[in-house]
């Protein structure tokens, strides 16, 4: 069972990351759709570090929710239950 704490809130989506499996869980709080992401070790890093510099800068939010999705959270890393 994987063990998310939440990493950032934006937008619509919570983000929730689980460090020792190295997965991203990200929840739309509108219809409250959950979707499970695996990264490699330096993805993961990665994705964090953007999360953090995202939390200490006015970036628009639009343009790095699209990034995210694209680097991190896409098909490609999503895994089926």
């Amino acid at each position: 069972m994987a063990s998310y704490e939440l990493v950032a809130s934006v937008q619509h989506f919570d983000l929730f990351s689980d460090a020792d499996a190295h997965q991203i869980l990200r929840k739309n709080t509108r219809t409250q759709e959950q979707r499970e992401y695996r990264l490699t070790p330096m993805n993961f890093i990665a994705f964090l570090s953007e999360i953090d510099l995202y939390n200490n800068s006015h970036q628009n939010t639009e343009k790095f929710v699209h990034h995210i999705e694209e680097h991190y959270l896409n098909i490609g890393n999503r895994i089926v239950r």
